[in-house]
Protein backbone atom coordinates (compact mmCIF):
# COMPACT_ATOMS: atom_id res chain seq x y z
CA UNK A 1 0.00 0.00 0.00
CA UNK A 2 2.72 2.34 0.86
CA UNK A 3 4.53 1.54 -2.61
CA UNK A 4 0.92 2.67 -4.24
CA UNK A 5 1.18 5.99 -2.40
CA UNK A 6 4.65 7.26 -2.98
CA UNK A 7 3.99 5.65 -6.84
CA UNK A 8 1.10 7.95 -7.34
CA UNK A 9 2.74 11.25 -5.54
CA UNK A 10 5.85 10.38 -7.82
CA UNK A 11 3.67 9.96 -10.82
CA UNK A 12 1.92 13.41 -9.53
CA UNK A 13 4.78 15.64 -8.73
CA UNK A 14 6.45 13.96 -12.66
CA UNK A 15 3.06 15.41 -14.29
CA UNK A 16 3.35 18.64 -12.87
CA UNK A 17 6.90 18.92 -13.69
CA UNK A 18 5.93 18.11 -17.45
CA UNK A 19 3.21 20.55 -17.78
CA UNK A 20 5.95 23.04 -16.49
CA UNK A 21 9.06 22.02 -18.46
CA UNK A 22 6.76 21.70 -21.68
CA UNK A 23 4.92 24.88 -21.37
CA UNK A 24 8.00 26.53 -20.82
CA UNK A 25 9.95 25.48 -22.85
CA UNK A 26 8.15 25.69 -26.22
CA UNK A 27 6.89 29.17 -24.69
CA UNK A 28 10.41 30.68 -24.61
CA UNK A 29 10.90 29.42 -28.40
CA UNK A 30 7.88 30.22 -30.01
CA UNK A 31 8.07 33.95 -27.85
CA UNK A 32 12.29 33.48 -28.73
CA UNK A 33 12.43 36.92 -29.57
CA UNK A 34 10.93 38.26 -26.56
CA UNK A 35 12.84 35.98 -24.54
CA UNK A 36 16.26 36.53 -26.08
CA UNK A 37 15.76 40.17 -25.39
CA UNK A 38 14.77 40.07 -21.81
CA UNK A 39 17.13 38.01 -20.62
CA UNK A 40 19.57 40.14 -21.90
CA UNK A 41 18.11 43.03 -19.97
CA UNK A 42 18.95 41.10 -17.10
CA UNK A 43 22.09 42.55 -14.83
CA UNK A 44 23.02 39.09 -14.00
CA UNK A 45 22.88 37.73 -17.07
CA UNK A 46 23.54 40.36 -19.37
CA UNK A 47 27.00 38.96 -20.62
CA UNK A 48 25.70 35.45 -20.94
CA UNK A 49 22.32 36.44 -22.56
CA UNK A 50 22.71 34.47 -25.76
CA UNK A 51 23.72 30.94 -24.45
CA UNK A 52 20.96 31.51 -22.12
CA UNK A 53 18.53 32.04 -24.49
CA UNK A 54 19.53 29.24 -26.51
CA UNK A 55 20.12 26.58 -24.12
CA UNK A 56 17.38 27.31 -21.58
CA UNK A 57 14.91 26.13 -23.86
CA UNK A 58 16.21 22.97 -25.26
CA UNK A 59 17.22 22.02 -21.38
CA UNK A 60 13.83 22.14 -19.73
CA UNK A 61 12.35 20.31 -23.15
CA UNK A 62 15.58 17.79 -22.63
CA UNK A 63 14.52 17.30 -18.74
CA UNK A 64 10.78 16.97 -19.70
CA UNK A 65 11.37 13.58 -22.24
CA UNK A 66 13.44 12.47 -19.25
CA UNK A 67 10.67 12.68 -17.03
CA UNK A 68 8.34 10.88 -19.94
CA UNK A 69 10.33 7.56 -19.38
CA UNK A 70 10.78 5.83 -15.87
CA UNK A 71 14.49 4.36 -16.93
CA UNK A 72 15.01 7.72 -17.05
CA UNK A 73 12.39 9.56 -14.49
CA UNK A 74 15.43 9.38 -11.97
CA UNK A 75 17.56 11.63 -13.59
CA UNK A 76 14.80 13.93 -15.04
CA UNK A 77 13.62 14.16 -10.59
CA UNK A 78 17.38 15.21 -10.23
CA UNK A 79 17.66 17.57 -13.70
CA UNK A 80 14.49 19.38 -12.63
CA UNK A 81 15.69 19.84 -8.93
CA UNK A 82 18.96 21.28 -10.57
CA UNK A 83 17.23 23.88 -12.24
CA UNK A 84 14.66 24.64 -10.27
CA UNK A 85 16.84 25.22 -7.29
CA UNK A 86 18.91 27.70 -10.19
CA UNK A 87 15.62 29.61 -11.27
CA UNK A 88 14.70 30.05 -7.44
CA UNK A 89 17.61 31.32 -6.60
CA UNK A 90 17.81 33.55 -9.03
CA UNK A 91 14.34 34.96 -8.26
CA UNK A 92 15.69 35.56 -4.75
CA UNK A 93 18.77 37.28 -5.80
CA UNK A 94 17.09 39.41 -8.66
CA UNK A 95 14.25 40.53 -5.53
CA UNK A 96 16.92 41.50 -3.09
CA UNK A 97 19.92 42.84 -5.46
CA UNK A 98 18.40 44.03 -9.03
CA UNK A 99 17.54 47.85 -9.76
CA UNK A 100 15.49 45.91 -12.69
CA UNK A 101 13.55 43.39 -12.66
CA UNK A 102 12.86 42.76 -16.66
CA UNK A 103 10.85 39.44 -17.03
CA UNK A 104 11.67 36.89 -19.39
CA UNK A 105 9.17 34.79 -18.34
CA UNK A 106 6.38 33.88 -20.55
CA UNK A 107 2.26 33.04 -20.42
CA UNK A 108 0.74 32.80 -17.19
CA UNK A 109 3.89 33.15 -15.45
CA UNK A 110 4.11 36.13 -16.56
CA UNK A 111 1.33 37.52 -14.19
CA UNK A 112 2.96 36.25 -10.81
CA UNK A 113 4.77 38.99 -8.90
CA UNK A 114 8.64 38.02 -8.71
CA UNK A 115 7.36 37.50 -5.27
CA UNK A 116 4.57 35.48 -6.41
CA UNK A 117 7.02 33.97 -9.07
CA UNK A 118 9.97 32.82 -5.68
CA UNK A 119 6.47 31.28 -3.64
CA UNK A 120 5.65 29.11 -6.99
CA UNK A 121 9.38 28.43 -7.53
CA UNK A 122 9.86 27.52 -3.76
CA UNK A 123 6.58 24.73 -3.76
CA UNK A 124 7.93 23.34 -7.17
CA UNK A 125 11.34 22.93 -5.95
CA UNK A 126 10.02 21.22 -2.61
CA UNK A 127 8.21 18.96 -5.16
CA UNK A 128 10.69 17.85 -6.89
CA UNK A 129 12.80 17.26 -3.84
CA UNK A 130 10.06 15.19 -2.78
CA UNK A 131 9.38 12.80 -5.57
CA UNK A 132 13.41 12.01 -5.52
CA UNK A 133 12.98 11.28 -1.75
CA UNK A 134 10.19 8.96 -2.29
CA UNK A 135 11.80 7.56 -4.98
CA UNK A 136 14.61 6.58 -2.84
CA UNK A 137 12.61 5.26 -0.15
CA UNK A 138 10.65 2.99 -3.00
CA UNK A 139 14.21 1.58 -4.12
CA UNK A 140 15.31 0.87 -0.71
CA UNK A 141 11.42 -0.84 0.12
CA UNK A 142 12.49 -2.72 -2.86
CA UNK A 143 15.61 -4.30 -2.06
CA UNK A 144 14.15 -5.14 1.52
CA UNK A 145 11.61 -7.12 -0.65
CA UNK A 146 13.92 -8.97 -2.44
CA UNK A 147 16.24 -9.53 0.05
CA UNK A 148 13.78 -11.21 2.41
CA UNK A 149 12.11 -13.54 -0.67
Amino acid sequence: MKLRAFNLTIEAITAVLLLLWIYTGLNKLIHYDKFSFETGRSPFLQHIAPLVAMMLPAGELVIAALLIFRRTRVAGLYASLFLMTLFTGYVYVMLHYAYDLPCSCGGIIELLTWEQHLVVNCMLTLLTAIAILLQSRIAVLNRQTISLS
